[in-house]
């Protein structure tokens, strides 16, 4: 299996106030990765990042409305581990040194070569499977792999329904944060109401037999390890 191929599995963000620079690279983006969602600024990103199921970001730094330094600078008070990727149409070194800050996993400048890109998604890779974003253990039996989508326990493998794989993702990618209700269940399709939401996390719980999850009465879920 070729490094690459476990792109396959992931969804990107591509942030651009080009619609054809954004048209053109999204047909390379689809050839790599599961899903390609598109914004064309930060304001647009925003709503996709809060609402899909985004695994890296590839984010133009000049747009309107909200440039990608500040789309980015929100992400990351709410998540410190998606890798992100800013693309410049030149070399700004003020800009570069504002983005060092964001811990980007690269910096592109326009136009960058196919190769150009390809190194970036191996250093996407190498970034993930460094920060434990590639598959993560729970405590000393429990593994998660978002690759596979599998949860195991000493090898064998735990069933999740969908919703319960995005709510241990969701609160995976905001460790020791508290999540509130709401914005469980604004992210998750399959959740109507908090009742729910207490239900499917009652359950994942249970399947885990663990206390990974723990509820801030009145105010959201937090997972600590």
């Amino acid at each position: 299996m070729n490094n690459l191929d476990i792109l396959k599995e992931l969804n990107v963000l591509h942030v651009d106030d080009n619609i054809q620079a954004c048209e053109n690279i999204k047909k390379t983006l689809e050839y790599y990765f599961k899903n390609v969602f598109i914004a064309h600024n930060g304001e647009e990103a925003l709503e996709i990042y809060n609402k899909k199921e985004c695994h890296l970001l590839i984010v133009d730094y000049d747009m309107p409305i909200m440039n990608g330094f500040e789309f980015l600078s929100g992400v990351r008070k709410e998540n410190s581990l998606i890798p992100a990727i800013i693309v410049s149409s030149y070399d700004d070194k003020e800009k570069l040194f504002n983005a060092i800050k964001l811990e980007l996993v690269d910096y592109l400048v326009k136009p960058y070569s196919l190769d150009e890109l390809k190194n970036v998604f191996n250093l996407i890779l190498q970034w993930m499977e460094k920060k434990s974003i590639l598959e993560i253990k729970l405590n000393k039996t429990v593994t998660y792999s978002y690759v596979t989508k599998k949860l195991t326990n000493d090898s064998k493998e735990i069933s999740l329904t969908p919703s319960e794989f995005k709510i241990l993702e969701i609160l995976l990618s905001n460790e020791n944060r508290v999540i509130g209700y709401e914005y469980l269940i604004d992210l998750i399709e399959e959740l109507s109401h908090v009742k729910s939401l207490t239900n499917q996390v009652y359950k994942l719980n249970k399947k885990l037999e663990i206390s990974l999850i723990k509820n801030l009465k009145d105010t959201g879920y937090i997972l600590t390890r």
